[in-house]
């Protein structure tokens, strides 16, 4: 006959080798399922504790105690210091997209003009003529720009690049050109030759220059 059909099988086995064992009746007027031995009268709560535990055994789990295990050495991290060259690094062997970058501009002057922009921005136009502002104060930046746009229309140039710089040289660090073109370039002088501007790429200059796509 299978266990299943004897389930009380296995609780003979137990009884049997002495596993397991039942009360004999009741135990001070209460009936009780299992022995369980009265503790010793008088003891303190540790020789309760150790007439308690006399029976245990380890597991055996290690064998090397607790309090004999030299402690784990955690060393300080410097979790700002780490990113600090977690980036170095990627944006040294990365390939990383100007646009990617909080340096990146763009802007559609004309209505139609963010139709062109992924070619722009891509450098599939090619560049024909560019200006270097540096050294350039913002008055005598707005007069060399608008004649540079103003003759690369005369000569129907179609993609000219303009570096402005980072501002890393100017007063607060501030690139006080680079915001200063993007509204030149939507002016009324110079907006209805414009069809939009992004920034260069890396090898041109990265966040450092535009390119301007012009109307024929």
């Amino acid at each position: 006959m299978s266990v299943m059909n004897r389930p009380f099988a296995v609780l003979e086995e137990l009884v049997r080798s002495g596993r397991m064992k039942f009360a004999n009746g009741t135990v001070d007027g209460e009936q009780r399922d299992f022995a369980i031995p009265k503790l010793p009268r008088g003891m303190a709560d540790d020789e309760l504790f150790g007439h308690a535990m006399k029976d245990v055994r380890a597991l055996g789990w290690s064998a090397v105690p607790l309090h004999h295990r030299p402690p784990l050495e955690i060393q300080p991290q410097d979790g700002e210091a780490e990113a600090l060259r977690v980036l170095e690094e990627f944006l040294r062997n990365g390939n990383v997209e100007v646009e990617q970058t909080p340096e990146y501009i763009e802007a559609a002057v004309q209505p139609g003009g963010r139709l062109y922009l992924e070619d722009l921005r891509s450098g599939r136009f090619s560049v024909q003529a560019w200006l270097d502002l540096h050294g350039l104060n913002q008055q005598e930046a707005r007069f060399a720009l608008d004649e540079f746009i103003l003759g690369s229309v005369r000569g129907n140039l179609t993609c000219v690049r303009v570096i402005h710089g980072r501002g890393r040289h100017s007063h607060k660090k501030q690139p006080i050109l680079k915001d200063a073109i993007q509204r030149w370039l939507c002016s009324r002088r110079l907006g209805r030759h414009v069809i939009a501007y992004t920034s260069a790429r890396l090898c041109d200059g990265g966040g450092g220059a535009v390119y301007i796509l012009l109307r024929s």
